[in-house]
């Protein structure tokens, strides 16, 4: 039988994901870059390949590495070895401010505060981002947040998606109703003009998903729940053999709603629970500390630190007296995944799941807050049961559910 010659193959271009965000996407700095971790890690299951451009001005310093394979650019820095060497004048002055280490921010219970909880692209930064992007088809682009809607303007995308994070004009409204001024100011007018653009929107709680339907009803909106670490993924639970049922345990960034917080809890929650329980102690961990004042009565500050899990697994619970803010609390997220159950407010509860056992508890108020530690120290099974919730709850924001839900996203959302 004579040889039939081969048919030549047509290679399919893999497909391309750009994502512009504030920051390089990193798991525990803060809740938008985790989030946008999540994102793009369901991308990349699906068989995306990545680019993202950092629109942020604090990039100077010794270069991060990227969490997952992508072709990375900034709008403000250029790579030097293993350094990032500011370009532009605002990313200059806010590396000489990080160098010389600045003080901590003017907040606290009393007098009007300003609260930044975004920043919109300029137009001359609009127009820079078509340089930083990559050339022939881009399938679908992501945008971090309203305040990067702009760069809509400088990319030619098959599908526009943003990655809400937040239903700001509710942001701004908790924020005022603490006693700070939001800065830029969003209501939901401004908000719901600059969803318009997007064929899909990315939810990350299904509270947020309503109100983003409604404000955007020509778009396609879906609810992905943040992923942290191996959430779903834990086989066994944790042993309690190193837990001390007097210690909890505290997560933050440098986050405006975290810093009024912490300090409220530290000023009139703190010295309530001390009364009853003279060796309770804190643990806390994270950007936070620096606004955190030293020298208190066992409280103990680590700050950033790579691995969580020595110190959570010493602690018994965790805590989130939070008292403003919007969208999900990923910190909860991060205690879930170390095994760790909460005490929160009920802003702090806003927007999780309630189906199963819940591995959180609700106080609002100081007396109530302070009471519900007491108890839990005084009672190790109370804490415990929040543990042992932990394991099934994490399911709900394993990395399985996140790619399921973009894949349904992005076959179904319709391009303007």
């Amino acid at each position: 039988m004579p040889n039939r010659p081969e048919q030549d193959t047509v290679q399919t271009p893999p497909r391309l994901a750009v994502m512009i965000c504030e920051e390089l996407p990193r798991p525990g700095e803060n809740g938008p870059g985790s989030y946008n971790l999540t994102i793009l890690r369901a991308l990349a299951a699906l068989g995306y390949h990545l680019h993202i451009v950092v629109t942020g001005l604090n990039v100077g310093g010794r270069a991060s590495p990227a969490q997952i394979d992508c072709t990375l650019q900034f709008l403000h820095a250029r790579r030097v070895g293993p350094w990032l060497v500011p370009t532009s004048l605002g990313a200059a002055a806010r590396f000489i401010k990080k160098v010389l280490k600045a003080g901590p921010r003017k907040a606290g219970a009393n007098g009007s505060k300003v609260a930044w909880i975004g920043r919109f692209l300029s137009d001359a930064e609009t127009r820079a981002i078509a340089g930083k992007l990559p050339q022939g088809r881009i399938d679908a682009v992501f945008i971090d947040t309203i305040f990067r809607s702009a760069a809509l303007q400088s990319v030619v995308a098959g599908t526009k998606a943003l990655v809400a994070h937040d239903v700001f004009y509710q942001r701004s409204a908790s924020f005022r109703a603490n006693g700070f001024t939001p800065k830029p100011a969003v209501d939901a007018k401004l908000e719901g003009q600059k969803l318009q653009s997007f064929d899909a929107i990315i939810a990350i709680n299904d509270r947020d998903h309503s109100e983003l339907a409604e404000l955007a009803p020509s778009s396609r909106v879906c609810t992905i729940l943040p992923v942290v670490g191996d959430a779903g993924a834990c086989t066994s639970a944790k042993s309690d053999a190193r837990r001390d049922p007097h210690k909890m345990f505290y997560l933050g960034s440098r986050a405006y709603h975290n810093v009024d917080g912490i300090r409220w809890f530290l000023s009139h929650v703190w010295p309530l629970v001390q009364t009853h329980i003279p060796d309770a102690s804190i643990e806390i961990v994270g950007g936070v500390c620096a606004e955190v004042p030293p020298g208190l009565n066992n409280v103990t500050l680590h700050g950033r630190v790579e691995q969580l899990d020595e110190i959570a697994d010493r602690c018994s619970f965790a805590v989130n007296p939070v008292l403003m803010g919007s969208g999900i609390k990923i910190k909860m997220v991060e205690y879930f995944c170390l095994g760790l159950g909460c005490i929160t407010t009920a802003n702090g509860a806003a927007g999780f799941p309630e189906e199963g056992s819940l591995p959180y508890t609700v106080a609002d108020g100081v007396e109530a807050f302070a009471q519900t530690i007491v108890a839990m120290m005084q009672t190790p099974a109370e804490p415990k049961a929040l543990r042992d919730a932990t394991q099934a709850y994490t399911r709900h924001f394993s990395h399985e559910a996140a790619v399921a839900k973009m894949h349904a996203l992005l076959q179904q959302a319709q391009p303007h």
